[in-house]
């Protein structure tokens, strides 16, 4: 099953982000800021919140 647009909008604007060293982007959708991976890993540790790019947590289907 392929991605959905929106799906791969993140994805570029993601790793567009990760790439420039930056700690978030905003969701094209609703506007909000959303912490890149790098912003967690700086953090240290999960907050277990569901977080779309945690890398502290299991690879689930994005859902924010």
């Amino acid at each position: 099953m392929s991605e959905s647009k929106e799906q791969q909008e993140i994805d570029r604007l993601h790793e567009q982000a990760c790439s420039e060293g930056k700690l978030f982007y905003i969701d094209p959708k609703t506007g909000y800021q959303v912490f890149t991976e790098l912003n967690h890993i700086k953090r240290g540790h999960c907050c277990n919140s569901g977080c779309r790019h945690c890398p502290y947590r299991e690879k689930k289907t994005h859902n924010k």
